[in-house]
Protein backbone atom coordinates (compact mmCIF):
# COMPACT_ATOMS: atom_id res chain seq x y z
CA UNK A 1 0.00 0.00 0.00
CA UNK A 2 1.36 3.49 -0.79
CA UNK A 3 1.96 5.63 1.89
CA UNK A 4 3.21 8.41 0.36
CA UNK A 5 7.03 8.10 1.86
CA UNK A 6 9.54 8.94 -1.09
CA UNK A 7 13.55 8.07 0.05
CA UNK A 8 14.95 10.11 -2.70
CA UNK A 9 18.96 9.83 -2.28
CA UNK A 10 20.26 12.44 -4.13
CA UNK A 11 17.82 12.75 -6.49
CA UNK A 12 16.04 15.63 -4.79
CA UNK A 13 16.80 17.27 -1.16
CA UNK A 14 16.46 19.94 0.69
CA UNK A 15 19.30 22.04 -0.53
CA UNK A 16 21.45 23.51 -3.46
CA UNK A 17 20.74 20.86 -5.67
CA UNK A 18 24.69 19.64 -7.15
CA UNK A 19 24.76 19.44 -11.04
CA UNK A 20 28.06 20.56 -11.98
CA UNK A 21 29.69 17.35 -11.42
CA UNK A 22 31.93 15.99 -14.36
CA UNK A 23 29.53 13.50 -15.41
CA UNK A 24 26.50 15.23 -14.42
CA UNK A 25 23.85 14.88 -17.19
CA UNK A 26 21.47 18.30 -16.21
CA UNK A 27 18.01 16.79 -19.06
CA UNK A 28 18.24 13.79 -17.23
CA UNK A 29 18.00 15.57 -13.65
CA UNK A 30 15.19 18.50 -15.16
CA UNK A 31 13.05 15.23 -16.11
CA UNK A 32 13.49 14.03 -13.11
CA UNK A 33 12.62 16.93 -11.32
CA UNK A 34 9.38 17.16 -13.85
CA UNK A 35 8.72 13.34 -12.79
CA UNK A 36 8.36 13.72 -8.95
CA UNK A 37 6.21 16.56 -9.39
CA UNK A 38 3.36 13.82 -11.30
CA UNK A 39 4.10 11.69 -7.48
CA UNK A 40 2.21 11.30 -4.86
CA UNK A 41 4.86 12.32 -2.40
CA UNK A 42 3.78 13.19 1.12
CA UNK A 43 7.31 13.35 2.97
CA UNK A 44 10.56 13.13 1.13
CA UNK A 45 13.51 11.95 2.86
CA UNK A 46 16.28 13.23 0.95
CA UNK A 47 20.01 11.51 1.32
CA UNK A 48 20.97 15.07 2.63
CA UNK A 49 19.17 17.96 5.00
CA UNK A 50 15.84 17.63 6.44
CA UNK A 51 12.99 15.57 5.12
CA UNK A 52 10.21 17.76 3.30
CA UNK A 53 6.95 17.78 2.72
CA UNK A 54 4.73 17.74 -0.33
CA UNK A 55 4.70 21.21 -0.59
CA UNK A 56 8.54 21.70 -0.15
CA UNK A 57 8.78 19.06 -2.58
CA UNK A 58 7.24 21.01 -5.14
CA UNK A 59 9.26 24.09 -4.20
CA UNK A 60 11.80 22.59 -4.51
CA UNK A 61 11.53 20.88 -8.00
CA UNK A 62 10.33 23.74 -9.39
CA UNK A 63 12.55 26.13 -8.27
CA UNK A 64 15.63 23.63 -9.81
CA UNK A 65 13.45 23.82 -13.32
CA UNK A 66 12.97 26.99 -13.44
CA UNK A 67 16.70 27.91 -12.71
CA UNK A 68 17.65 25.44 -15.21
CA UNK A 69 15.28 26.71 -18.01
CA UNK A 70 16.96 26.30 -21.55
CA UNK A 71 20.28 24.44 -19.67
CA UNK A 72 20.44 20.95 -20.65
Amino acid sequence: EADGLFFAGDAIYDAMLIDDLPDSDRGAYRRTMQRLLDLPIRIGHGGHGPSFDAKRMREIANGYLRRTDGIG
